[in-house]
This record gives C-alpha cells, structure tokens and sequence, in this order.
C-alpha cells in the first residue's frame, strides 16, 4: 500500500519536528532573534525539502516549467498551455524564466532550482509577520510563522506561488499600517501619500502573480484613514496591472490581436470543483469522472453555486468586521473563501496564516494543528500511497474538518478594533496558554 515506509518515516519525522517547535513554540512564547527564526525557518524548510524531494507536484514539474520555458522563449504561457495550465499575468512566469535559465545554463535539476525562489520568499513573509504583529508579540509570532508545517509545505514541497503573493500583500499592509501614527504635538503621522501608492504598487504585483489577493484589497481600503488615500491605492494598483497587462506583447510575446482572449482566460480561471470541503461531498454523492469534471454540468452547477457563494461569504464578512483591525479583516476575508469555495486546492489554506499568526486567538493554535495535518497527509502520505485514488475523495471531505477549524478559530469577539494609543498593532492579541 506504501510505496517506500522510510521515505514516509523521514518525511513524518520533519512534520512532526515542525508540529512540535510550533505548540512549544506557542505555549511557551518562545521569541528568538530575527536572525534566529530565519535560520529556522530556513533550515526546517530544507529539511522538508531534502526529505519530500522525490515529489513532484504536478503543476510545479508540469506548468510552471512549461510556462517558465515559454517566457524565456518570448511565448505567451497562457496561450500555450492547456486549459488551467496557466491563467495569470507574467510576473511570475518571468521569475521561472529565470529558473529555467538556471536549469539550462547550470545543469540544476527542475524540482531543486524551482523550489529556491519559494524557500526565500517565504523567509521574506516571516520578517513581515513580525512586523504587522503588537511590538511585544513579533518574535513570537516571527517564530510560530516559521515553524508552521503548513508554511514550510507549501513552500519547499510545493514550490507555490503564495509565498511570493504573501509577501508582496504583507508588505502592503505593513506600510500602510506602520505609516498610521497619531499626531502628536503638532507632528502629522507618518502616513503619505508615497507609501499609499507604493502598497497599490506592491497589492497590484501580488495579484499579478495569482489573482487571490484581491481577497485583501477591501482590509487596505478599510485600513486608511481617508477616501483621497483609498482612490490612490486604487489607482495605483490599476495603473500597475494595467502596465503587466499591456506589456505582455513586449514581456511574454503575446500577440495584440490575442490580449482579449488572454484576458478572458485570466478572469475566467477558477480551480477544479470537489477537491475540498462541501462539493468534495456532493461529487462523493454523485461521482463524476475526473477527466470531465471541467465540462461536466453537475460539476460545473456546483462551481457557479461556489462561486456566488464565496462572493456572498466575503461581502458578509468583510461587512461583520468592517470596524475591526485590518489584519484581522485581511484574515476573515480569506477564511470566508476556505469556509465555502467548491474549487480549491491545499495550498490555498496558506492565505489567512500570515494574518492569524500576527494576531491570534484562542483556537489559532488548534486552527493551525488541523491545517497542517491535512495538507501533510495530502503532500507526504497520499504521494507515496498505491491506491491513493482510491482514498482521495475521503481525503477531500476530511476539509470539513478543516472548514471547522478556520470558523472556531476566527476573530468573533474582535469585531471592534479600540487601539490603546492610536496604532495599528498596538493592541495585544490574547496569547492564550503561552508563558508570560
């Protein structure tokens, strides 16, 4: 049934070294140095990757090669590549141009050099942790991100794009959120016009990348002070997306005659149905053969109620929190997509973490336990098992668990955000069960 016990046994060995450094980690409120928690991170993100290497997600080996390769040879990627091969701006696809490059030019194995770039950027989404976190919480909350095995999956077993999306979303929220100082004694804040445009530029490259991060915009536009503020982040961002999208004949290619189409496919993009959660459920009820279910009319009824759904999701709970802390509006709005999305995949429960780790709750800790579980049975169990296809639609239903975890685990009694002395973050979040 196991393809290799021991390669599990050391993959299981490094989840649970993770597992064990994060509820330590929380209950003792370990807060190492910046450098410390790096280093950390950076070696359990090896580790993970040295063990889990044989690995090779699909779309990391398949797509991202195919779209890297296309750009480095100044094609579109989204034209020439199959249906959901690959659907977004060429932000990243230029990055992985880079990584063929090195592929070709250094003799660098695939699954080694495309995993680099996601290790370090997700270095990068630690220190910007810490920084949306309340003063005294930032080292501990550097290192819970660090030591999540969820984190350290996404990025070196995966090798996905959210690292780099979080990085750029985090960094716009940290200049928008450090730049709100109260005025005192005549001095004005620190807010600008400059950084409001600079977090659109940063918002725009991150939905650039992958397009979720517009999941965050509505926790931006909450987080500044005034409507003149709001309307330069958004003409930023625009003026950023824009720009990605024009070029693309001079970046990637792609014909002008073709933009039209291109853009359609970008916006028309959406993840299989049934991979997790409630419409894993439904397909368990009413199977549909994997190769059909792009086409298929129950699977696609239950992707366009999925898709009214998350809307409706996000709009309630962006309108509940709408008075409380941007962080933590930024960690609803992606919750309210893991709660009821029907096309989903793992990495996606990557989303919120950044946000629920700067400002916990009580049950963030357990959140984070449930989440990791799921995503190391799917990433270091499922790939070495025989008959995985088998157990894979027991697997996705297990997202209810997961669905459950993110709803007790989210801000209810911080609906109101009161700071102490004006700033954002000041605001100790409860630390419940750490050691003071």
């Amino acid at each position: 049934m196991i393809v290799d016990p021991l390669d599990l046994a050391a993959r299981l060995a490094v989840f649970a070294l993770c597992a064990v450094l994060l509820l330590v980690g929380w209950r003792r409120g370990w807060a190492p140095s910046l450098k410390v928690t790096l280093l950390v991170a950076l070696g359990l993100r090896v580790l993970m990757a040295l063990v889990a290497g044989d690995f090779k997600p699909y779309d990391l080996d398949i797509d991202f090669h195919r779209a890297g390769v296309n750009a480095l040879e100044h094609r579109d990627p989204i034209l020439n590549a199959p249906q959901t091969g690959w659907n977004y701006l060429p932000t990243y696809a230029l990055f992985l141009a880079g990584n063929v490059f090195v592929e070709r030019q250094f003799d660098v194995p695939w699954m080694v050099v495309s995993r680099v770039g996601p290790i370090l950027f997700d270095l990068g989404v630690v220190a910007l942790v810490g920084l949306l976190a309340a003063p005294s919480f930032r080292p501990t909350a550097r290192f819970l991100y660090a030591a999540n095995p969820l984190t350290v999956l996404v990025s070196a077993v995966h090798g996905q794009m959210e690292p780099l999306c979080l990085l750029f979303a985090l960094g716009a929220f940290v200049l928008i959120l450090r730049g709100r100082g109260p005025e005192r004694e005549g001095e004005r804040g620190a807010l600008t016009t400059r950084r409001v445009l600079l977090a659109g530029a940063l918002i725009a490259l991150a939905i650039s990348v992958k397009t979720w991060p517009a999941l965050f915009l509505p926790a931006l536009l909450i987080a500044l002070p005034t409507w003149r503020y709001r309307a330069q982040l958004v003409g930023a961002m625009g003026a950023v997306l824009a720009a990605l999208f024009v070029t693309m004949p001079l970046t990637v290619g792609t014909p002008v005659s073709k933009l039209p189409d291109v853009m359609s496919v970008m916006l028309g993009y959406h993840p299989v149905v049934g991979t997790f959660g409630w419409s894993s459920v439904l397909l368990w009820l009413n199977p549909v053969p994997k190769g059909q279910l792009l086409h298929d009319p129950f699977s696609q009824t239950i992707g366009t109620i999925g898709t009214v759904l998350t809307l409706a999701a996000i709009t309630a709970a962006v309108w509940w929190w709408r008075r409380a802390h941007p962080v933590d509006i930024a960690m609803v709005s992606a919750s309210a997509f893991q709660a009821v999305t029907a096309s989903h995949g793992v990495q996606y429960l990557e989303w919120a973490m950044p946000y629920a780790t700067a400002r916990p709750t009580r049950w963030t800790w357990l959140m984070s336990i449930v989440i990791s579980l799921y995503a190391g049975t799917g990433y270091l169990v499922m790939t070495l098992l025989r008959n995985w296809n088998d157990i894979a639609p027991y697997y996705y239903m297990g997202g209810l668990a997961v669905v459950a975890a993110i709803l007790v685990a989210l801000p209810w009694a911080r609906r109101r955000w009161e700071p102490d002395d004006g700033r954002p973050g000041s605001a100790e979040p409860a630390l419940v069960g750490a050691a003071k």
